[in-house]
């Protein structure tokens, strides 16, 4: 028997054989289908089984779940460690934190009493008065020896007591160029005490509350001398840029550096890593207005271009320079009327007059420009307007509009860096970070360690590919070659339409030749094409309507090849047809074709083309080889994988409602899969949630195709892949999702209780690891496949683990982080980990491992394709009359010949 405590695992033993996959072997607990005994020392107490969770729903099935701390549900505690792999050694971009468990923190509101409106207008503004505020008291901290910091808002800490109750402070301060102002501030202590002592309570096991308060000071005293110096945001730093990348349209690229604080399995940690951000350029905004719109000349602004100028500078800080001093600004709005049209009433006169004749009477200013639009300042109701060419916009302001696909493009390839340089540069930021605070910090009972932690990690063994029932081909490096597809489709009733004109460098015949010859090879079987035919992208929607008309509505597939640099404009209008006549299209670029018109290109187009027609590319060949802590082969019984992923617009996309897309496996390799897209309504003034509000709904529907795919069979045990959810909303999520699940299997059938195991991957992390032998490296330099760290830097309370499931192509691979919310099934982390990697394994539109399981990665997609189809509708998100969300999910699922296929892929 395995001795208690936290022990890595018994390991092979000598002369045992190595099967597929190992999970270990525990004894079942006694009753139930919870967490059960464990035999070791301190462990967490058993998981509340999901028989206990209860939740409301109102009429349109969508859950009602108060929150309150009583009906939620506990996150599962880590239960042990892998064993399964070979042994790797890694570098991460983690530094120790080493505390003094004697150490206090005491804190205090910093009030300043100036108006909400001044705070919000400069971010720097209150850093300012509390540093004023500082220099002009030192005294109050050098007689006790006490080290003040502040976050920036309203709460200030020092490492000794300062004050002993509440004080009102008056300094002067210069607001402006040439106005002085006094300006109060209000200084309170409060009753929250921070103990250092709290966290070490954690890694001595004596408690389980995380102390998130130790946390977010942490994070505010080492951000508090780069927020000085640099333009900060979020926990990220960007210095003085001197070589910004121009992403076009008034936009460019800043680099720098992000750091949080995090619990480690044993210590404290902090993460820093290299950041890539778009900003506006510090420029006049005539300039800007000239890049956002390169052929507008000397004319006025249209009126889809004033609303795109309008998305982008609302909200911008500005500086007018019309003055004899500086006055910043935020914009609330653009106009729709050049300054020479756009008239005001002059309160020295009463009289009506053009704004450019005011500035030209009142500043002796003559616009050189006149037909650009005025900027509408706030507040909005002192009407203030002043022309575009005497506004500039301030430095520093980050875009957090949609970026262009160059744009984005740009991003990609310059933040795309190798390994061993991606290495030295985020030394070289934790140098120059750490640098700055360790002096502050050691104040404070921390002792910051320069050195990047070093673990142990293991690379998981990578499964085998079955494509026919005969040939099993071994997986290289994440990826691997076959030719006869597992279960090959017939494409009948099918056509090629180019929007590309006809060139001789490539003619539609040849690519029609070349997917027949392909296709041959793959096993799919090719008739004579129903249409082939150039279009031109403006009529597009027009003429394919006709044809479709034409040919009795018999197309059921159509190849497009888009134009050389399409926009996603004319993606969407392929995807129309979708929604129209329910035909399934895949599109190809022309310049991909022209570029790389061989085999391979063709082959991976019809891998696509192969899972959209309901066939199966391939299968994992010993997926039903893995065993759960019983020692049973998990896969005898019926299980379904589910993936699900919620999308958002952004801010200037309009009140679009946010998507959820959710997918579920219907058969026992995990090959075909069933799809369902729902809306949630926009929030305004909210921010936008991660949960799934229907959830109950769809599972249902998704349970109800599993069951008449499998004659009759229901799931045993339901495995959960979400994508996306933050820690911090971990609890809610996983409370109402699980209701929601609950919920479906009991209208389902009543008593009907599968197992249900809840894994949460996120992606939008900022973790990276490295090898410490480069020879331990792939051929890209990143760590090879399945390397998988559950140590060190690990919550030391919940279930989690870091997976890099894919082999690096281009700059350095970001691991997957998994963390398991619940789990009824008592699954071994090797059990989680192993189907997790052979998960990623099953993606059908490369022959590649990815970056996270198949499930997932297909509900990304389904949110991308329904986000696409939103797109073409045309509707109007801005009116007080909203689209109705029941009507448009009808819309996106209406046609019957696109259910059960992965028609977005």
């Amino acid at each position: 028997m395995k001795p208690s405590g936290r022990g890595r695992g018994r390991g092979k033993k000598k002369g045992e054989a190595s099967p597929p996959v190992i999970g270990a072997q525990v004894k079942p607990p006694s009753k139930g289908r919870g967490r059960g005994g464990r035999g070791r020392a301190n462990s967490p107490p058993p998981q509340e089984t999901s028989n206990h969770v209860v939740a409301r729903y109102d009429n349109n099935g969508r859950v009602i779940n108060p929150n309150r701390r009583q009906n939620q549900l506990q996150l599962l505690h880590r239960k042990d460690y892998g064993t399964v792999g070979k042994p790797i050694r890694l570098y991460t971009n983690f530094y120790e934190i080493k505390t003094n468990s004697k150490a206090i923190i005491y804190h205090y509101d910093f009030h300043i009493k100036v108006s909400e409106k001044l705070l919000k207008q400069d971010r720097m503004f209150a850093m300012r008065i509390f540093l004023k505020w500082k220099e002009d008291n030192e005294v109050l901290f050098s007689a006790v020896d006490a080290v003040p910091v502040f976050d920036g808002g309203r709460s200030m800490y020092t490492n000794k007591p300062v004050l002993d109750k509440g004080k009102m402070f008056t300094i002067l301060f210069p607001v402006s160029s040439n106005r002085t102002d006094a300006i109060e501030v209000m200084i309170t202590p409060t009753s929250q005490r921070i103990e250092l002592n709290d966290i070490e309570k954690i890694y001595n096991k004596e408690s389980t509350e995380m102390p998130f308060n130790i946390l977010s000071f942490a994070d505010i005293l080492l951000g508090y001398l780069p927020k000085l110096s640099y333009t900060s945001f979020n926990r990220s730093y960007f210095p003085p840029q001197s070589n910004a990348q121009n992403l076009g349209s008034g936009i460019e690229l800043w680099s720098g550096s992000t750091m949080s604080v995090k619990p480690g399995q044993w210590k404290l940690l902090v993460n820093i890593d290299e950041r890539h951000t778009a900003f506006y350029k510090k420029q006049n905004l005539r300039d800007f207005i000239a890049e956002l719109f390169p052929h507008l000349g000397c004319r006025p602004l249209k009126p889809d271009e004033s609303r795109r100028l309008r998305e982008h500078v609302r909200g911008l800080r500005v500086d007018t320079h019309h003055l004899s001093y500086r006055r910043p600004y935020r914009v609330a709005g653009v106009c729709d009327m050049p300054a020479t049209q756009q008239h005001i009433t002059d309160n020295r006169d009463q009289r009506q007059k053009s704004v450019a004749q005011y500035f030209q009477d009142q500043y002796n200013i003559t616009l050189k420009h006149g037909y650009l639009p005025c900027i509408h300042m706030e507040p909005k109701a002192k009407n203030v307007f002043i022309p575009a060419e005497l506004i500039e916009i301030q430095e520093g302001q980050r875009c957090v509009r949609s970026l262009t696909d160059d744009q984005i493009a740009k991003i990609i390839r310059s933040s795309a860096i190798k390994p061993d340089l991606k290495k030295s540069r985020i030394e070289s930021f934790a140098t120059d970070l750490l640098g700055r605070s360790r002096e502050i910090a050691s104040k404070f009972g921390m002792e910051l360690v320069g050195r990047p932690v070093q673990v142990k990690g293991r690379i998981l063994p990578a499964p085998s590919i079955k494509y026919n029932d005969t040939v099993e081909v071994r997986t290289n490096g994440g990826q691997w070659n076959g030719r006869r597809l597992r279960r090959a489709a017939n494409l009948d009733n099918w056509g090629i339409v180019c929007m590309a004109p006809q060139s001789r460098d490539l003619k539609i015949q040849d690519f029609e030749r070349e997917i027949r010859r392909e296709g041959q090879k793959m096993g799919i079987g090719v008739t004579q094409p129903r249409l082939l035919q150039y279009v031109r992208e403006h009529n597009f929607i027009t003429v394919m309507t006709k044809v479709i008309c034409e040919n009795n509505h018999r197309l059921d597939y159509l190849f497009v090849i888009l134009p050389p640099r399409s926009s996603s404009r004319d993606y969407s209008m392929v995807k129309e047809l979708e929604i129209k006549f329910g035909i399934t299209t895949q599109c190809i670029r022309y310049d991909t074709l022209q570029k790389k018109f061989r085999s391979k290109t063709v082959g991976n187009v019809l891998l696509k083309t192969n899972a959209k027609l309901g066939g199966v590319n391939w299968e994992v060949a010993h997926i039903n080889s893995i065993k759960d802590h019983y020692g049973k082969y998990v896969f005898q019984e019926p299980v379904m994988i589910i993936g699900a992923d919620v999308t958002h617009w952004t801010r200037n996309e309009g009140n679009k409602p946010s998507i959820a897309g959710v997918v579920a496996s219907l058969d026992r390799q995990c090959s075909v899969y069933a799809s369902k897209i729902s809306l949630q309504p926009y929030r305004p003034n909210r921010a936008s949630t991660e949960i799934i509000q229907n959830f109950k709904s769809i599972v249902k529907y998704l349970l109800t195709e599993f069951h008449k795919r499998n004659k009759g069979i229901k799931p045993a045990k339901i495995l959960y892949y979400r994508d996306g959810v933050s820690q911090g909303q971990f609890i809610q999520t996983l409370t109402e999702e699980i209701a929601g699940i609950q919920a479906a299997c009991k209208e389902l059938e009543d008593g009907y209780q599968p197992c249900i195991t809840y894994i949460n991957a996120q992606k939008r992390h900022h973790t990276r690891i490295f090898t410490v032998d480069r020879a331990d490296a792939d051929r890209s330099g990143n760590v090879p496949p399945g390397t998988v760290i559950d140590t060190e830097i690990t919550n030391p309370i919940l279930f989690d683990f870091y997976l890099s499931s894919h082999a690096g192509i281009q700059g350095t691979n970001r691991p997957c982080h998994y963390s398991v919310l619940w789990d009824d099934s008592n699954f071994t982390p090797d059990f989680i980990q192993l189907l997790t990697y052979y998960l990623c394994h099953t993606y059908a539109r490369c022959t590649r491992s990815v970056s996270y399981p198949a499930p997932t990665y297909y509900a990304h997609l389904l949110c991308a394709r329904a986000r696409t189809m939103l797109g073409c509708m045309n509707l109007n998100w801005y009116g007080k009359e909203k689209p109705s969300l029941e009507r448009l999910e009808r819309q996106l699922t209406q046609n019957k010949k696109l259910e059960n296929s992965v028609y977005f892929i």
